[in-house]
């Protein structure tokens, strides 16, 4: 898998709004549905809170979650801290007509733990922090309770059985370069298997990408994904190996299916490579974006 550790957090979350056989779902259970993915809250002094998913319960109430794989930013702290019911109902953010409580927690992986503590502890954390090891989802201690009781009842201790699903969505919004190149490349080796062309606009490769969910997202994450996914396109159809395979009318993107086999060895070169990088970058705690000179250094 390539997907990063913040795509595997808010996966998790999707599951457990999900019925399924598998994996526990006790948002599901109490009446918690997803309402936004990557929403953009404008607040009162004009800055903006983007939670990476935002669920809804009944008529009043909505939560909030920011999947973080590490040090919390302080200025993201403290816009979270300023975030009010008036914001939300002023940028009329949810199909609720009177939202009377909110949350907003922090999620993040067993392994970071320490990490994100620490950062939020000196800046006067408010918030709930929720933390994922290998066996389930707890409460960090250090960390505030939910305002809603129902929240702390549900987060008082799930236990996992099972592995997360990792097929509800392939990355982030604000995910790596090469996370998404990886991604990109492993759909176009599944395209390519056919006897035809495979050819979409940005908007239909996103909806194969994220099929149902891409409906959930806020219109401004649409238009960060399309560019960023456009970018990579245009960066990827100059390399060598794929030249005159990807091309671009107007609009449509073109994956010829002419020598199947050498495109999908080609693909499968790359993503070595890249998820190769990422294992090292991961390491260093860096993530450079990608440009044309990256492939051609």
């Amino acid at each position: 898998m390539s997907s990063s550790s913040s795509t595997q957090l808010i996966n998790c979350l999707i599951a457990l709004s999900t019925k399924s056989p598998d994996f526990p779902f006790p948002l599901w259970e109490n009446g918690f549905q997803i309402e936004t993915i990557e929403p953009r809250i404008l607040l009162s002094d004009r800055s903006q809170a983007n939670p990476d998913i935002q669920f809804k319960r009944n008529t009043d109430t909505l939560l909030f979650f920011e999947c973080k794989d590490g040090h919390c930013d302080k200025d993201q702290l403290e816009r979270y801290k300023k975030l009010s019911l008036e914001d939300i109902k002023r940028q009329h953010i949810t199909s609720l007509t009177d939202p009377t409580i909110f949350d907003l927690a922090y999620f993040a992986s067993k392994q970071k733990e320490e990490k994100i503590i620490q950062s939020v502890e000196k800046d006067g954390n408010p918030f709930p922090i929720l933390i994922l090891s290998d066996s389930s989802i707890n409460l960090n201690p250090q960390s505030n309770p939910f305002k809603n009781p129902k929240l702390n009842e549900i987060f008082r201790e799930i236990t996992l059985t099972s592995c997360i699903p990792h097929n509800y969505i392939p990355f982030m919004v604000d995910d790596n370069d090469k996370t998404i190149l990886c991604a990109l490349l492993q759909h176009f080796v599944q395209k390519n298997i056919s006897t035809t062309d495979y050819q979409f606009t940005l908007d239909q490769l996103l909806e194969e990408l994220f099929v149902h969910l891409i409906h959930h997202y806020s219109p401004e994450a649409v238009s960060e994904l399309k560019g960023r996914i456009g970018r990579l396109l245009t960066i990827l159809m100059k390399k060598d190996e794929f030249l005159g395979k990807i091309v671009r009318r107007d609009h449509v993107f073109f994956i010829m299916h002419g020598r199947p086999k050498s495109f999908m060895n080609s693909c499968f070169k790359l993503i070595k490579e890249m998820k190769d990088e990422l294992i090292e970058e991961k390491t260093e705690e860096k993530h450079p974006q990608l440009t044309l000179g990256y492939f051609f250094e």
